[in-house]
C-alpha cells in the first residue's frame, strides 16, 4: 500500500517543463478538434450556399431562355405579317449580339430557317425509302465529298423494321449490339449511330441537313408528283410523289438548292448571289431565273438521275430553330427550340420541342 502511495505522489510531482509540455499537447489537441469542427461546418455551409446559388442562377437563366424563345416566336410572327417571303435580309435572320440584361447576366441568340437545309426525314415515307429523295440526298453528299453510300445507310437505318432485313444483322453483330432506329430522326446526333458513319461527316452534315418531323395532319407541303405519277420502285421504296419539306431558295446553301431541285451547282450559286440584293418573291421568280440562265425545266439534272424540279423549292418557310445563350459569370446555358409557323396571319409559331443545346 505504501508503494502505491509513493508512486502516486511521484506522478503528481512532475517537473515544471513536463507539466507545460503536457498542457501544450492537450491545448493543441483541443484546437485541432475545434478547427476540424469549424472546417466541417464551413464546408457544409459553403456547399449549401453554392447549391442555393446555383439553383437561383439556373432559375434566373431558365426563365430568360424561355422568354428568349418567345421573343423569337414574336419576331417570326411579326415578320410573317409584313412579308410573304422569308429571306436572310429579314429582321428575324439578324442575330442578337451578346447583350447585358441585368447585373452580370448576358444573352445572345439567333434564328435559323430549317427549310434552308435538306430534311433527312424525307428519306422515309410510310416507313419505306423514298427513292426520289434518296437520289437528291446522294447528290448532296457527292457535292460535299462524303461517300454516297452513306445515303442508303441512313435511309434504311430509319426505314420500318420490315424493310431492314439486309442491315439489321450487321447492327446486331456490333459491339455493343443494337438495332437500327426504324423510325424518323428526332435529332441529328442520331446520325453517329448509323453503321459506317464518320464523326467528321456528321459534323459537316450539320450545316446542310435537318430533322424536321414528318407531316401531321398535312402540315408539310408536298412535292409535285413525278411525271408518270406511278411508282415502279421495288418493295421497300416509297412512291416518288410522296410529300417532303420544300427548300427555301432565299436561305438555303447552293449545295442544298442544287441537290433538291437537280439544277447545276453553278446556277444555284448564282441564285444565292442574286438573292443577297433581291430575294425571290414567288415560284414564278424562280422559274424565270432558271429559264433566263438556260435551264430547261424538262431536262435531266446534271447528275442524270432526276429531273430538274423547281417545284421542290419555295420562297417562304414554316420551320425554324431559335438558339439562345445566357451566361452569368462562370455559368453558361445554351438552349434550342424548334418552331412551327403554320400561317402568316400573325399567330405565334408553335414550339414543337425545346431542350438544352
Amino acid at each position: 500500500m505504501g508503494k502505491l502511495i509513493k508512486k502516486s505522489v511521484t506522478a503528481q510531482q512532475l517537473p515544471p517543463q513536463k507539466k507545460r509540455g503536457a498542457a501544450l499537447i492537450t491545448a493543441l489537441v483541443v484546437v485541432f478538434i475545434v478547427m476540424a469542427i469549424i472546417t466541417n461546418i464551413t464546408v457544409r455551409n459553403y456547399r449549401v450556399i453554392r447549391r442555393l446559388t446555383n439553383q437561383k442562377v439556373m432559375e434566373q437563366c431558365y426563365g430568360i431562355l424561355l422568354v428568349a424563345v418567345d421573343f423569337g416566336r414574336a419576331a417570326l410572327a411579326t415578320s410573317a405579317t409584313t412579308s410573304k417571303t422569308d429571306a436572310l435580309t429579314d429582321i428575324w435572320a439578324q442575330p442578337i449580339p451578346r447583350t447585358k440584361l441585368m447585373d452580370d447576366i448576358f444573352m445572345s441568340g439567333y434564328l435559323i430557317d430549317e427549310q434552308g437545309k435538306f430534311n433527312l426525314n424525307d428519306l422515309i415515307g410510310a416507313g419505306q425509302v423514298n427513292l426520289t429523295v434518296l437520289a437528291q440526298f446522294s447528290a448532296l453528299l457527292k457535292t460535299l465529298n462524303i461517300p454516297e453510300e452513306i445515303a442508303p445507310a441512313i435511309a434504311y437505318y430509319m426505314a420500318a423494321p420490315q424493310y431492314q432485313g439486309s442491315i439489321t444483322q450487321g447492327y446486331l453483330n456490333g459491339n455493343p449490339a443494337y438495332r437500327p432506329a426504324g423510325k424518323p430522326l428526332v435529332d441529328l446526333s442520331e446520325l453517329i449511330l448509323v453503321k459506317g458513319m464518320n464523326p467528321q461527316w456528321v459534323y459537316k452534315l450539320n450545316q446542310y441537313v435537318t430533322a424536321i418531323p414528318q407531316p401531321i395532319n398535312g402540315l408539310i407541303q408536298n412535292e409535285s408528283q413525278s411525271e408518270s405519277g406511278v411508282s415502279s420502285n421495288p418493295k421497300g421504296a416509297a412512291p416518288t410523289g410522296t410529300g417532303s419539306v420544300l427548300v427555301n431558295v432565299n436561305t438555303a446553301s447552293a449545295q442544298v438548292i442544287a441537290a433538291k431541285s437537280g439544277i447545276p451547282l453553278a446556277v444555284a450559286q448564282r441564285m444565292t448571289t442574286v438573292r443577297e440584293n433581291t430575294p425571290f418573291k414567288s415560284q414564278q421568280d424562280i422559274t424565270n431565273f432558271l429559264t433566263s440562265n438556260g435551264i430547261m425545266l424538262s431536262q435531266n439534272s446534271s447528275q442524270g438521275t432526276t429531273k430538274i424540279t423547281p417545284s421542290t423549292l419555295t420562297t417562304n418557310s414554316n420551320y425554324f430553330t431559335v438558339h439562345v445563350v445566357v451566361d452569368k459569370g462562370d455559368y453558361e446555358f445554351k438552349w434550342v427550340a424548334l418552331l412551327y409557323r403554320a400561317s402568316r396571319g400573325g399567330q405565334w409559331p408553335k414550339v414543337l420541342w425545346q431542350h438544352p443545346e
